[in-house]
């Protein structure tokens, strides 16, 4: 019986040693991993959406230029957006007859490298009536596409309003802007 009750008190106490080696005075630490807020990467919300239109208009060599290019896009990090739209054009002479409308669809990218200035990269295809290279007929209609490389400024942080001037290294492509392989956009958000 002395045994026994000998065995209990040093069981006993053996838990108590034992639960005391684990106990810290510090405080506990929480991690609530609801709260914490992604650095880099946004959450997909329909916030992230962005819609709105770029647009050109130029009277330059005796020529009436403007384009219109509604898109939508993505914000998909803090300073990366992405997106794609379609892009009509129409285009008069000085008098000798050459008018017509060019249309096409387009996609971007588009890195903030500030509060308001960005690089932007694109690629555009245009439908346009080309000089042709037929018996027959003196032009065709096809399609030219370019890749587009610019820097921008907005007007505030938000990106509401950017002007956009930019390079397009087709040649082909450059036969159908007012400004050659120049482009030039202003751009709003709705």
């Amino acid at each position: 019986m002395c045994k026994k009750a000998l065995l209990w008190i040093v069981a006993v106490n053996m838990i108590n040693i034992t639960s005391a080696q684990y106990e810290d005075d510090a405080p506990r630490k929480t991690f609530d991993t609801g709260s914490q807020k992604r650095m880099f990467f946004k959450s997909p919300s329909h916030e992230n959406f962005i819609k709105g239109t770029e647009f050109m208009f130029s009277l330059s060599n005796g020529y009436v230029f403007g384009e219109i290019s509604p898109f939508v896009g993505y914000d998909i990090a803090k300073p990366l957006r992405v997106g794609a739209g379609i892009n009509g054009a129409f285009y008069a002479g000085n008098g000798q007859g050459n008018t017509g409308f060019t249309y096409g669809a387009h996609g971007f990218l588009r890195l903030n490298l500030g509060q308001v200035a960005f690089l932007h990269g694109e690629m555009r295809a245009v439908n346009a009536i080309m000089p042709g290279n037929g018996v027959l007929s003196s032009s065709e209609r096809k399609w030219v596409a370019s890749p587009i490389l610019g820097l921008g400024m907005a007007q505030s942080s938000n990106m509401s309003s950017w002007f956009l001037i930019g390079y397009a290294p087709n040649t082909e492509f450059a036969s159908t802007q007012p400004l050659g392989s120049i482009v030039y956009r202003i751009g709003i958000t709705f």
